[in-house]
């Protein structure tokens, strides 16, 4: 018979793997989003991402009361205070993310100049599609105790900072100088926050590697020099 805090712990289990089901879910959307032709076509999606995100927010403040009420109550032991508190760290970041999404397409949603999208789509989707890929092994990572995965997250965030700043750096230079109207430079501004906010969902998968680490191994591996082929 499981005792009451295995109970807890089960529990908790349950309700982070369909919180992460929910963001993992909501970047998938994202996806999509880019790979349609039109930016007309967002409205459809932004209201189910806007309601998920309601369903994220719940689910944050779910699972850090559930994992404050464990330790308090069950005492838990070292093993399981560490997961606890990654879990706890973890759940903030997956809400985070889950804003980030809402954000980039609320700026999507004001680019007036549908030329200005389609010509710099696919370099963005490149981008999103690493970050996509960083936050869903993250997250597998910490559930599955894969060190593998995490430390593969940890240095793909030096690659999505790279092209965020080479798409930064191409729009200031080549690009702003020779804006010729307002909607072209809306246009412009919103693209390069949504690279901004995409930026930041890898760093956010990071953080979530990084507690992965902590997790299995009890090592803290934030703003630190660490040799990553250890981890492995």
């Amino acid at each position: 018979m499981k005792s009451k805090k295995e109970e807890a712990l089960k529990l908790l289990s349950g309700e982070f793997e369909t919180y992460s089901n929910l963001v993992l879910k909501q970047l998938r959307l994202l996806e999509t989003i880019f790979d349609m032709d039109s930016l007309s076509l967002i409205k459809e999606h932004f209201k189910e991402i806007k309601m998920q995100e309601k369903e994220i927010n719940k689910f944050e403040v779910k699972v850090s009361e559930r994992v404050i009420n464990i330790i308090v109550l069950y005492s838990p032991v070292a093993t399981e205070l560490r997961e606890l508190m990654s879990i706890y760290r973890v759940s903030l970041d997956i809400e985070k993310i889950g804003d980030l999404v809402v954000n980039i397409v609320r700026s999507l949603k004001k680019i007036d100049d549908e030329l200005v999208y389609q010509n710099f789509n696919e370099k963005i989707s490149d981008i999103l599609i690493i970050s996509i890929n960083m936050a869903e092994k993250a997250l597998l990572s910490l559930n599955n105790k894969d060190m593998d995965y995490a430390v593969w997250t940890i240095r793909n965030d030096d690659v999505v900072d790279e092209l965020h700043s080479s798409f930064i750096k191409k729009i200031m230079k080549k690009r702003l100088p020779h804006v010729k109207n307002p909607d072209e430079l809306k246009s412009f501004i919103n693209l390069m926050n949504v690279v901004k906010y995409i930026e930041r969902i890898a760093d956010k998968a990071t953080n979530i590697a990084e507690a992965a680490i902590y997790a299995s191994m009890g090592k803290d591996v934030r703003h630190k020099n660490v040799n990553l082929d250890t981890m492995i």
